[in-house]
């Protein structure tokens, strides 16, 4: 019996194999493009989930209101996506492409219009071309990141001594909480993503590769944000080249080129440009590596010709191996070397700055004489500063104490950025010049700075003086277990100055036009695995002397109250004019729910308060709830 099933079976199946189909075979109806074995193309697709539920409950607000006193909210009003979906691919003839598809926060409130999903950097193209002489690529299309050199394209970059308790929307999750913490510790640095350290552009992106006699290039021409034509229908472009020679591992020397011009005026061909032309030189002797930057560069407008400027970065530091690691840098960048493309502030040509609504506000950096941290050059200045780092077991420390004067006298004003509250104040008028009851607040991107008038003025309005400029920065960093269970602490106190005469350290008394201080300190505990507990608290003092704004309080008020309640004369004094103390305490949580899945909590209580300046008070508390999902 089941020889015969086999025999039949055997049988059925030859028929079928040497015989035709009376009825073809049919696929069933598709619109989609039937897919080959060998498809032309492949594609990739990556993004993100984000969801950030805001709450923000002031109980002390400024007499104009600025910043509603409840706010129940998705997102905290910046223009980042709530949903982002990238989208790569790549043909046989070795195009790719990319555009990075978005949606903003779906939850705003009824509307009759829908979200529409939108281009976050727009759609670029790129190819790539392999010769006997080189690797050459090209990309165009949407907006692109690009870093060239300190003196010409190059993000603000500096020695990422900062709180880490506020998160960003860019900064990607990490493969368990705790790590954020743990790669902090060990490096200092946390991943802000690709644009961290560089320039936005939009045009055409030339690099070569592997070119005779150990040379390579790229460059870009296209549209920054910076340097924008007051009328949008204007022209501008900024354009920049690079041409890096290696003639050893240890050996590079370089040359920069940047162009940027706009037209100002409709009916005119009037334009305001600049040009710069560097050199760059890295060199490696066993522990000890020197670079340096030279440049010249010119700006001129309509009204006025700077004339020729020079520029100079030194950098002298020994490697991380060695026992204390030190970097020491040399800077001068004189007046008439104009950029706001670099990673240097410009103090000289406020118009390069052009208020287009949604565009200047949002670029607007601190422009009269900032006080800034180490690692942050400003131009018509120069200086020299030195940062060293040791361990210590499981304490690991670093500071740096820095020297600066100005070149030539500038406006009779100031200007600082706060390092406690920054973010905190900047969400509650976003990109906004010259708000506050005294005109005197500047929003940027998460953070904010507050200008200063001297009344020791010329009758052209310059200050009568030079300014000098003191910094210390000191790091703190402590790993340890308490009952099984890691932790890190971060403190890191900033003292700042600037005062009319030159000394080596910052000073605190009256001879200081404003002194700053301020002191974080962040903890983190790891629970367990998936989870991570939080705290932040800083503190900071904002003193003024008698050359700068006087406030609107009848009384003068002590520098410092607790001093005065013990009665040490010489360690307070009475003033009118800012005696500014911020306060930030902060707690939250950190819980993985999924391989790509993280839920970020934070509640922090503010208070932004000057007895001398009335109306400057501020107090209240927020809370943000962000769930963030990769795939």
């Amino acid at each position: 019996m089941l020889r015969r099933l086999l025999l039949f079976i055997i049988f059925l199946w030859t028929s079928s194999s040497y015989s035709q189909d009376t009825i073809p075979y049919q696929n069933s109806f598709s619109s989609n493009i039937l897919s080959t074995k060998n498809p032309s193309t492949s594609i990739s697709f990556s993004g993100f989930y984000r969801f950030l539920g805001y709450v923000r409950n002031q109980q002390e607000t400024f007499p104009n209101n600025s910043g509603k006193t409840l706010v129940i909210s998705s997102g905290d009003t910046y223009r980042e996506p709530m949903f982002l979906l990238k989208l790569n691919g790549k043909t046989r003839d070795n195009i790719t492409f990319g555009a990075d598809l978005m949606i903003n926060s779906l939850y705003k409130g009824p509307s009759t219009a829908p979200q529409p999903l939108t281009l976050d950097l727009g759609l670029n193209m790129s190819t790539s071309i392999t010769t006997k002489h080189g690797i050459f690529k090209f990309k165009s299309g949407g907006v692109s990141w690009y870093r060239q050199s300190r003196l010409t394209v190059w993000g603000n970059r500096s020695l990422n001594r900062m709180s880490i308790f506020e998160r960003r929307p860019q900064t990607p999750l990490n493969k368990i909480p705790i790590n954020r913490y743990l790669n902090y510790y060990n490096s200092g640095l946390i991943d802000e993503g690709i644009r961290y350290g560089s320039r936005a552009f939009q045009g055409i992106f030339l690099q070569g590769s592997k070119l005779p006699f150990n040379f390579s290039l790229k460059g870009v021409i296209g549209k920054s944000n910076f340097n924008r034509s007051l009328l949008e229908t204007s022209d501008n472009f900024t354009g920049c080249f690079q041409l890096k020679n290696t003639p050893n591992n240890s050996s590079k020397i370089t040359y920069n080129y940047l162009s940027s011009w706009a037209n100002i005026d409709s009916l005119s061909d009037d334009r305001r440009n600049y040009f710069i032309h560097t050199l760059e030189f890295d060199k490696k002797w066993n522990k000890l590596q020197v670079q340096m930057e030279l440049g010249l560069g010119k700006y001129q407008d309509p009204t006025r010709n700077l004339g020729y400027g020079e520029a100079i970065l030194l950098n002298i530091k020994t490697e991380k191996s060695a026992k204390v690691p030190i970097n020491a840098q040399l800077y001068r960048i004189s007046p008439q070397f104009v950029n706001v493309t670099g990673n240097f502030l410009n103090t000289s040509v406020l118009e390069v700055f052009p208020n287009v609504e949604g565009i200047g506000t949002t670029v607007r950096t601190p422009y009269q004489s900032p006080m800034v941290g180490l690692g942050s050059p400003v131009n018509n200045r120069q200086g020299v500063s030195i940062n060293a780092d040791i361990t210590l077991g499981q304490l690991k420390l670093n500071g740096g104490i820095g020297v600066f004067t100005e070149i030539d006298t500038s406006y009779a004003a100031l200007s600082y950025i706060h390092n406690v509250n920054g973010q905190t104040l900047s969400r509650i008028y976003l990109f906004a010049q010259n708000w506050g009851p005294y005109n005197a607040l500047n929003s940027t991107y998460r953070g904010i700075f507050e200008n200063v008038n001297i009344s020791d003025t010329t009758a052209t309005g310059l200050a009568n003086f030079k300014k000098f400029f003191n910094t210390i920065e000191f790091q703190a960093k402590y790993n340890n277990k308490i009952f099984g269970k890691n932790y890190y602490i971060f403190s890191l106190t900033r003292l700042n100055s600037c005062q009319k005469n030159l000394n080596i350290l910052p000073q605190v008394g009256e001879q200081a036009l404003i002194s700053q201080l301020s002191e974080e300190i962040d903890l983190s505990v790891d629970m367990s695995k998936n989870t991570t507990l939080v705290f932040s608290y800083g503190i900071e003092k904002i003193l003024g002397n008698a050359s700068t704004d006087t406030g609107d309080s009848q009384e003068a008020t002590a520098t410092s109250t607790f001093f005065e309640k013990l009665g040490l004369d010489n360690l307070f004094r009475y003033t009118n004019a800012r005696n500014q103390k911020n306060r930030f305490f902060g707690f939250g949580l950190d819980y993985q729910i999924g391989q790509n899945a993280m839920i970020f909590l934070r509640h922090n209580r503010y208070r932004y308060f000057d007895p001398n300046f009335i109306e400057n008070h501020l107090k209240g508390w927020e809370t943000i709830l962000e769930l963030k999902i990769n795939f």
